[in-house]
């Protein structure tokens, strides 16, 4: 969903609003303005069920934690 964040430079207030390609300006829900800034927002998204993280497939490896393979938890950053 083309779901937007913006910022009113009249009443500063931010708000989100679901925008199509064909749309007019985006008009503040706070106060009616179109003086309004699309911000930068964190991107997200949902992996499925399989995950690109390795995690050791066996219970007799010697990994100390699960996220990697190696043997020494020093060796990870």
């Amino acid at each position: 969903m083309p779901i937007f964040e913006f910022h009113c430079n009249n009443c500063h207030q931010d708000f989100e609003k679901l925008v199509f390609g064909g749309d007019p300006d985006v008009e503040c829900p706070h106060c009616g303005k179109t003086d309004v800034q699309k911000l930068m927002s964190a991107c997200a998204f949902k992996m499925g069920y399989h995950s690109f993280m390795s995690v050791p497939s066996s219970s007799s490896s010697k990994s100390s934690c699960r996220g990697c393979t190696s043997t020494s938890c020093s060796s990870c950053s």
